[in-house]
């Protein structure tokens, strides 16, 4: 079971977006076949669609509502309604990275990603040393921290790497800009 949390128009439990992502007609209801065809196109692991299969369609109807969605986590049809509107006006806007980002991994809203990567540019700007390079990311890690709920992992890198990770699913960006990669990723609390 879920605990109860906090929820913000910043804050809010990441199935809803991918119940949203998955609703394009507005239907107000998904399938569970249509939550594995969307988590298997995007590599979300088979253990969260389990759970979120047995959290959100605990009668087994194969069907996951919005009331369903809003019982279990607590929250009012309006907030997943105001999310989808944001969802969708993120859309409208057209927004778009900056062309010094390369893409290396996402699993991110795009307005997410325009907000962590402008986030990343202006603070960069007051790294003068190395050494401020771990301020950086202290400072990067407290805004996500603060603007899209906890548990969030920073890392900026100079070289080459490798990675694997779990994340919380619509909760990734890794790009590349000015000789550095940059990492984030949300974990489960």
């Amino acid at each position: 079971t879920r605990t109860s949390k906090f929820i913000s128009a910043y804050v809010m439990d990441p199935f809803v977006d991918v119940f949203l992502k998955i609703d394009t007609k507005n239907r107000n209801q998904i399938t569970v076949d249509e939550l594995k065809t969307y988590a298997s196109k995007n590599k979300i692991d088979n253990e969260t669609v389990r759970e979120w299969i047995k959290e959100f369609d605990s009668d087994n109807r194969g069907v996951i509502t919005v009331d369903n969605l809003c019982t279990v986590l607590r929250i009012k049809p309006a907030n997943v309604m105001s999310r989808r509107q944001s969802l969708e006006q993120q859309t409208d806007d057209n927004q778009h990275l900056g062309d010094d980002i390369h893409v290396i991994y996402e699993d991110m809203p795009l307005a997410d990603e325009v907000i962590i990567s402008n986030q990343t540019r202006e603070r960069l700007r007051d790294v003068k040393s190395r050494d401020d390079m771990n301020k950086l990311t202290e400072d990067l890690k407290k805004f996500c921290d603060d603007r899209f709920g906890k548990s969030w992992q920073v890392a900026v890198i100079d070289g080459a790497h490798w990675i694997t990770h779990n994340h919380v699913p619509g909760c990734a960006f890794q790009f590349h800009m000015n000789d550095h990669t940059y990492m984030f990723w949300r974990i489960h609390e």
